[in-house]
């Protein structure tokens, strides 16, 4: 009980601390931040902050953080700079008030007795404020993200990978461009598969993931299945030129599957009921060498808030044939991980959720 309210609590942290940290949305909750926080909403800046970085999909700590510019030290600047803008703007004059005015001591009562003038000239210097911070945290950020991209090979990778899909038709262009930035699930996956090994892709769909394998070499080689005729015409296309790379039509429960060192199903065991499930998965361990290992993304039943969303897009796209797949069955991970562990796998997993992917989740079964 106290080891599963850890993990609990852990998950949790690390959720908040990792949620939307790309730098655009970073510094618009430092934005949103500073704006709050030069309110005269005194004991509901931490509401307001969780309320309004939930609603805009914000990072909750930054935005509370931010929102900590109204420190004691800093209330009589804030507190005087805010009631004299919002006196302006509203009266067009200048209050008889003085900096010294504005402790710490009696903010709380001048909050009441200037409310709507601190309220007003708030939104504005917390808004200056909160440019000039979000400038700096998206400038320090880029840069930092540049550097570390030059310095981490999948990342190369990656950005190499998507230029190979630009000649493609439009959608197929956006689709992978967007889905190799945005979906965490390829920089997560690709350092998982080491140098030299043989890749098995299901239900590969463009053949994102082995294009990234060859692109990454090494002396990867990677072999995608998948059953739409159009999406495989697309990985040819992008595989082309790349050693060891082959993108295949064909049924993931039926198709044939040799030999390898990794199998992947990133978000295709839900198309199919439990009993077909553990079926794949029994094709997957008797392909798999000693030491092989079984990566599976997919979205947990069990998760709420923005998972739910996850399952209903995955629901809605298959309805409208963007997946061609027979139905979508979610299952508790705890179901799958039950599963892979009674054909012999030590499973571990973890949370591999992106902005638009929230609540899913990469297990990887080892032999």
């Amino acid at each position: 009980m106290i080891r599963a309210l850890r993990r609990r609590v852990h998950e949790l942290g690390r959720h908040l601390l990792h949620e939307h940290t790309a730098p655009s949305r970073l510094a618009a909750a430092v934005l949103l931040g500073c704006v709050v926080g030069c309110t005269p909403l005194f004991g509901f800046h931490f509401l307001v902050c969780i309320a309004l970085a939930w609603l805009l999909r914000l990072n909750q700590l930054v935005v509370y953080g931010a929102a900590n510019i109204s420190i004691p030290p800093m209330i009589p600047f804030i507190g005087f700079a805010s009631v004299q803008l919002g006196e302006r703007i509203l009266h067009r004059r200048w209050l008889a008030v003085h900096v010294a005015d504005f402790s710490w001591r009696n903010a709380h009562a001048l909050a009441r007795s200037f409310f709507v003038d601190w309220l007003v000239g708030g939104l504005v210097v917390g808004g200056t404020v909160g440019l000039v911070g979000a400038g700096v945290v998206y400038r320090v950020l880029r840069a930092r993200r540049a550097t570390h991209r030059a310095n981490d090979p999948v990342l190369s990778a990656i950005a190499l990978a998507r230029t190979r899909y630009r000649t493609l038709h439009r959608r197929w262009w956006l689709y992978a461009y967007l889905k190799y930035r945005l979906d965490p699930c390829y920089r997560t996956i690709a350092p998982l598969v080491p140098p030299g090994a043989f890749t098995v892709d299901l239900g590969s769909g463009l053949g994102m993931l082995p294009v990234l394998l060859g692109v990454l070499g090494d002396g990867r080689r990677a072999l995608g299945i998948e059953w739409d005729a159009a999406k495989v015409a697309c990985g040819i296309h992008a595989a082309n030129g790349l050693p060891g790379v082959e993108i295949v039509e064909g049924d993931a429960r039926s198709h044939p599957l040799p030999a390898c060192d990794v199998i992947t199903l990133v978000d295709m065991l839900h198309y199919y009921d439990a009993d077909t499930q553990r079926a794949l998965l029994a094709r997957c361990r008797a392909a798999l060498s000693p030491g092989g290992k079984l990566l599976i993304r997919e979205g947990d039943r069990q998760k709420t808030g923005g998972a739910r969303w996850t399952r209903f897009v995955e629901k809605t796209v298959t309805r409208l044939g963007w997946n061609h797949g027979p139905s979508v069955r979610f299952r508790p991970i705890s179901e799958i991980r039950a599963d892979l562990e009674s054909l012999g796998f030590t499973v571990t997993h973890d949370e591999v959720a992106g902005q638009l992917h929230p609540g899913n989740v990469l297990l990887v079964g080892t032999v």
